[in-house]
């Protein structure tokens, strides 16, 4: 997945596919640490396996020298929680060794991520803490070492996530309590098309797409909420964008709104495949209509 991630997006996402990894290989085994009460301890879960993880997502946009001295940091400060929580860790895993850290991260570009965990695991071993075995190894990974189980996560049968129809009394009931988001995108339009029944046309059905949009993702949450958590992250992000790539003054034509809508459904696509052509095409107008309403998108 190529949209960016938060640091609590990612470790829910993370969570998601190693509950997937050990629903099919060993139910049970798997133990998440809740960081809500004094913290993770510098593990995310761990199984009884004897293999601890570490999720982590740097706030991007970051060049690949600066992603590693983030991914560095992290690690860092995560495996020095071994050793300063050792008394509650070595109570909360018992008779469990960590022989295997696994450092998950939403992007790896840097050979010497790998040669600094190799250095930190020589490190933790010779603190000769009870819990850490003596083959105690890191492995950095991403979400493409976890292609079976995001692909088992995603694969969910299309039916259940079509496109609502919106009656016409919802709709007219969104539009009279609305008026002023009504308003503030018949203004842009009027930019776009000096027709004002052509005009109504189009907010009639950017209006329609709005709220099929909104009614998918709310089905969406329900059915999938990893992707769901995705959808709004990559919407959030392409909105911060607008600004910079359709400035005022530039091209406000009608096919300007059908190439907005058209990029934003390749990339979802591109990011969400459990998505079809005709949901990401709704979700799409969808935004482009939430983005002329609320402003994001200026003429």
């Amino acid at each position: 997945m190529t949209g960016e991630w938060n640091g609590r997006e990612w470790q829910d996402y993370c969570v998601l596919l190693l509950q997937k990894r050990y629903a099919m290989l060993n139910a049970h085994s798997l133990q998440l640490v809740p960081d809500r009460h004094q913290g993770d301890l510098g593990i995310e879960a761990f199984a009884h396996d004897g293999i601890a993880y570490q999720c982590y997502a740097a706030e991007e946009p970051l060049s690949v020298n600066e992603r590693y001295e983030k991914q560095r940091g992290k690690l860092t400060a995560d495996l020095g929680k071994l050793l300063s929580n050792q008394a509650l860790l070595a109570t909360m895993l018992g008779s469990i060794s960590i022989h295997r850290y696994v450092f998950i991260v939403h992007r790896h570009d840097s050979r010497k991520l790998i040669a600094h965990a190799a250095t930190k695991a020589a490190e933790v071993r010779g603190w000769g803490l009870s819990f850490i075995s003596d083959e105690f190894s890191i492995v950095v990974e991403t979400a493409d070492d976890y292609a079976v189980e995001r692909t088992a996560i995603h694969a969910i049968p299309a039916p259940l996530i079509q496109t609502p129809v919106i009656a016409g009394g919802v709709k007219d009931e969104w539009s009279a309590q609305n008026q002023d988001l009504r308003s503030t995108a018949r203004r842009k339009l009027s930019k776009v098309t000096s027709s004002s029944s052509k005009r109504e046309r189009v907010l009639e059905s950017l209006t329609s797409q709005y709220l099929q949009g909104e009614n998918t993702l709310d089905r969406l949450r329900a059915v999938v909420p990893e992707v769901h958590r995705g959808i709004l992250s990559t919407k959030a992000h392409r909105e911060d964008l607008l600004v910079l790539e359709y400035l005022t003054g530039q091209d406000t034509s009608q096919a300007k709104l059908a190439e907005i809508a058209k990029d934003f459904s390749v990339l979802l696509r591109e990011d969400y495949p459990v998505l079809t052509e005709q949901i990401a095409t709704t979700l799409a107008w969808s935004a482009v209509a939430d983005w002329l309403m609320r402003c994001p998108l200026d003429f």
